[in-house]
């Protein structure tokens, strides 16, 4: 297993959960935790994250600035 899965997996198994909005990419693209030694690395969305996903989490569009 390569470096990168190792990470996505990790991230993935860390916050996404299929009952809640956004797909597991999305989730993680909006993570949180800053002092996680992986968030410089966290695989993110390279599509923009629909409003219905980020309002589902309180968030906007200019959160992501």
């Amino acid at each position: 297993m390569g470096l990168r899965k190792s990470i996505n997996d990790k991230c993935k198994d860390c916050i996404f959960d299929n009952c809640a909005a956004g797909n597991w990419r999305q989730q993680v693209t909006i993570c949180s935790a800053k002092s996680c030694p992986l968030w410089e690395v966290r695989p993110t969305s390279s599509a923009p994250i629909p409003e219905s996903v980020l309002s589902y989490y309180g968030m906007k569009t200019a959160d992501f600035g």
